[in-house]
């Protein structure tokens, strides 16, 4: 056997070698992740335990399932410990998930704390809220409500009250809290734009000699209404009160002197 033929069989074998360590370290690896997410699935309801899910806000989601970007969401969980042991209900999770994998998180919420002690055979509500953002409006998401408890024990439990597709929709009734700070801008610089404007044509009128007062000369008419004068009154008159300046005037007046 040549020597050349005895190094390509070695180094056949070293790389049979360590793809075999490759393999079985990834599968090392992954060990303790898959055992995990089997005990996280493993945890269920307790029997002892009862939960009920509705939907607040908006009022017809329970039926429609959609949801509004900009808007809240609000819905109420209902606990009922039909056991004999206290629970203790520790947080609600909530969170969008991809419709059609709900294992790809698309985005989580912050989860609600209760710590709420319910003792054998009471029942208590608890409420959550949220907003959808705009960014998923006009598509479907997944979304998943989980409600984790624990018994006097210290079993956990993990509840899942809600687990469906949702459609988000976009807010159109056309105002919004930024719409309107929008508006109120506009109507501010439109009459601060008006006052300036204003002020600068005054300005330029009284430079250019256009706001001159125009003054009107009133008297009185010329025409005179004698019929309320007795007749003999307005002819001794007019016999002694000649025309001012004529010649007849002034005669007259010489011969008065």
């Amino acid at each position: 056997m040549k020597l050349s033929t005895v190094f390509l069989l070695a180094a056949l074998g070293f790389c049979a070698v360590y793809a075999a360590d490759v393999v079985d370290g990834e599968v090392t690896d992954d060990a303790p992740r898959n055992a995990q997410e089997e005990d996280d699935l493993t945890v269920g309801a307790s029997p002892d335990a009862a939960l009920a899910f509705h939907f607040v806000q908006p009022a017809d989601a329970n039926i429609l399932h959609e949801f509004y970007t900009g808007k809240p969401v609000k819905f109420l969980i209902g606990f009922q410990n039909k056991g004999e042991k206290d629970f203790t209900v520790k947080f609600s999770e909530t969170s969008f998930r991809f419709p059609t994998d709900y294992n790809y998180h698309l985005q989580n919420f912050t989860r609600a704390e209760y710590n709420r002690r319910v003792q054998p055979k009471e029942e208590v509500t608890l409420d959550y809220g949220f907003y959808a953002h705009e960014t998923f409006a006009g598509r479907p998401v997944g979304l998943v409500v989980n409600v984790h408890y624990q018994d006097a024990d210290g079993n956990v439990f993990v509840n899942n009250v809600f687990n469906q597709t949702v459609n988000i929709l976009e807010d159109d009734s056309g105002f919004s809290g930024e719409t309107g700070f929008l508006f109120i801008l506009f109507i501010a610089l439109s009459i601060g734009g008006l006052y300036i404007a204003n002020q600068f044509l005054s300005k330029l009128s009284r430079k250019s000699g256009l706001s001159k007062r125009r003054v009107v000369e009133q008297g009185t008419s010329s025409e005179v209404d004698f019929e309320w004068i007795p007749r003999d009154a307005v002819r001794n008159k007019e016999k002694r009160s000649p025309a001012a300046g004529s010649p007849k005037a002034r005669k007259a007046a010489k011969k008065a002197d």
